[in-house]
């Protein structure tokens, strides 16, 4: 080596001592430790903060501590971090108070490094859904958006599968969004159904589940056909107590209206006799007198007599009746006579409730698509036996009681005919309605009955 090689080799080695010594003789700026949850800033100077000392990332502020303290060399701040926002990675954490910032920026390198600070945090499933195979759905961070979470299903309590997660977006409303997604394979619904837990690493706890039971079709069968049979008595139950109100209510009716015009001609009878002369015939005072009293004993009478129930022994409903209720159309008129026709069920108010039903005759006029009528009937859900006459044109049906020689208590009877028809759809005329039979009038015959007598409907 020449002397003058020799010599700019001291120059140079001269220079970097001085460089070292000058840093020496600086004050040593504020360190800081990544600690979890948190950053640590340590002065390494004396330092006087009156304000907030914020931490940004990227412009976004993740933490501000406000403080008012003067600190000496080696004392600390703890500044807390819960919320890392969706950035690109790399990037600095910078230390600020005001706009000046007062501690070198420390490097975020990888996700890695903010699971170090802030952790798992909060995360929550939106949209779990299973089509085609594929478990999907998004998982919404809300402290660390930018770790991918490590997430696994666990099938039918057994079988463990890792799931695919994206990268996580930021959300306009704050923190990110990751969609995710897991296939399901046909082999793993088993016998009792398919039970899938989706777990997230470092949570003891599903996150979110999702199940399928495996349906008994029988079984819904039966208690559909349960609950429509019960349906039906309701519905059976309540029409039948609401006829009863309506001929409960007119019976008052009358007998009020009968009570009133009684009162009426009893009052005017007073007033005659108040106003008849001393003069009068004899013969025609004894009259008017006898017609005063038969006045009185009529208007007793209306209040305490009454034909007993016990001697009616039949009842004769008419097509005009109004005790033929629910499932019949309105009256109609042929060469025969008055008729209604049948939809597919209907009832028939007893006319009088309170005596047991023997039988049942219904007269026939007409069968909608059929030869002959196939009719089941029930009173208050007592079938009765079903018996078939043929009278020239006509069907007379008997419906007779299941106990022989003892009746049946019913508010209502009712029919359902297992054939029937719409012209419309049928035959392509404009009448709409569900026809059955067509009836021309019903008698009821009670059990346990006395005497001769009977009533017309």
């Amino acid at each position: 080596m020449s002397r003058k090689e020799s010599s700019a080799t001291e120059d140079s080695e001269f220079g970097k001592v001085l460089q070292i010594n000058y840093e020496r003789l600086q004050p040593e700026r504020q360190r800081i430790s990544l600690l979890p949850g948190k950053l640590r800033l340590i002065f390494g100077e004396k330092f006087h903060v009156n304000g907030n000392i914020d931490v940004l990332v990227r412009g976004i502020l993740i933490s501000s501590t406000p403080t008012n303290c003067k600190f000496q060399i080696g004392e600390f701040i703890d500044l807390p971090i819960s919320y890392f926002p969706a950035v690109q990675l790399p990037a600095h954490l910078r230390i600020c108070v005001g706009d000046e910032s007062i501690a070198d920026p420390i490097t975020i390198s990888s996700a890695d490094d903010v699971m170090a600070i802030v952790g798992q945090k909060e995360i929550e499933i939106e949209g779990l859904a299973l089509e085609g195979g594929v478990l999907r759905g998004n998982f919404v961070l809300r402290g660390n958006s930018v770790s991918i979470p490590n997430s696994y299903i666990c099938i039918n309590d057994f079988a463990v599968r890792s799931v695919v997660v994206e990268p996580p977006v930021a959300r306009d409303s704050g923190g990110a969004m990751a969609r995710f997604a897991v296939s399901v394979r046909s082999t793993d619904f088993v016998e009792s159904g398919l039970s899938i837990d989706l777990y997230i690493c470092g949570i003891p706890c599903p996150l979110a589940s999702l199940s399928y039971g495996r349906v008994d079709p029988e079984g819904d069968h039966r208690r559909l056909t349960k609950l429509e049979e019960e349906l039906r008595q309701a519905r059976t139950a309540h029409t039948a107590q609401l006829e009863m109100l309506n001929v409960e209510l007119e019976r008052r009716l009358t007998a009020q209206h009968d009570r009133i015009d009684t009162f009426i001609e009893y009052l005017m009878s007073i007033m005659l006799d108040y106003m008849a002369s001393e003069h009068q015939i004899q013969s025609d005072k004894t009259t008017f007198l006898q017609a005063i009293s038969n006045i009185r004993q009529r208007s007793t009478g209306m209040e305490t007599v009454a034909v007993p129930a016990r001697t009616i022994r039949s009842a004769t409903l008419e097509a005009n009746s109004s005790h033929f209720t629910v499932g019949w159309y309105g009256l109609e008129q042929d060469d025969i006579g008055l008729f209604r026709w049948m939809g597919h069920v209907a009832l028939i108010s007893n006319p009088y409730p309170d005596l047991p039903i023997a039988k049942v005759e219904l007269l026939i006029a007409q069968v909608y698509g059929a030869a002959e009528p196939l009719l089941r009937a029930t009173a208050d859900d007592v079938e009765f036996e079903v018996a078939e006459t043929r009278m020239g044109d006509h069907y007379l049906i008997t419906f007779s009681s299941p106990y022989t020689g003892e009746g049946v208590y019913a508010n209502s009877f009712r029919i359902e005919s297992f054939r029937s028809g719409c012209p419309a759809s049928d035959k392509g005329e404009t009448d709409t309605r569900t026809l059955s039979i067509s009836a021309l009038r019903a008698n009821f015959s009670y059990a346990q009955s006395c005497g001769e007598s009977s009533a017309n409907g």
